[in-house]
């Protein structure tokens, strides 16, 4: 074998970037910030999806639309509540309970009862370890309306987790 044969490994280009490149990067981080936000692993893979399928007709994928896609997530997230408020449904607890970090069923019970934009924030802000810029970046509001979202829901936390 000559050595003009063997493939050499070429650093990736941004005009190389594909859409299943993305996919295979982006999805599970996807899924679970859709999980977190609406309580149901079926929905949040289909919302991933669809939300895929919506960006991939409107966006280059050399653009890094990372940011587009969990903005995207997340709008069709607080669609999926809009749409489904008159239903009830019971969140899985065994689920939404960590895998590792034990915490109390009760923690989890009150994330669910908070309003779908606080809990977005709190699971952006301290699940997805985002600064207060880039969730307010992400969300298209002020750092402002982070803090104080964050503020009264992490308030909202402590009076349910107390009672």
């Amino acid at each position: 074998m000559r050595t003009a044969d063997v493939p050499c490994v070429v650093e990736r280009e941004a005009s190389d970037v594909t859409w299943s490149q993305i996919y295979r990067d982006e999805r599970d981080g996807l899924v679970r910030l859709a999980y977190l936000i609406t309580g149901s692993q079926a929905v949040a893979e289909d919302l991933v999806q669809d939300t895929f399928i919506r960006v991939m007709s409107r966006l280059d994928a050399s653009d890094e639309p990372g940011a587009y896609l969990r903005r995207s997530v997340v709008n069709a997230c607080y669609s999926w509540h809009r749409r489904s408020w008159r239903e009830v449904r019971e969140i899985d607890e065994d689920r939404m309970k960590p895998h590792r970090d034990a915490q109390p069923v009760e923690m989890w019970d009150s994330l669910s009862k908070l309003s779908p934009r606080q809990r977005t924030i709190l699971v952006m802000r301290y699940y997805l370890d985002m600064t207060e810029a880039d969730v307010a970046a992400t969300l298209g509001c002020r750092i402002g309306t982070v803090k104080s979202t964050s503020h009264r829901a992490l308030k909202d936390l402590r009076r349910m987790l107390q009672t």
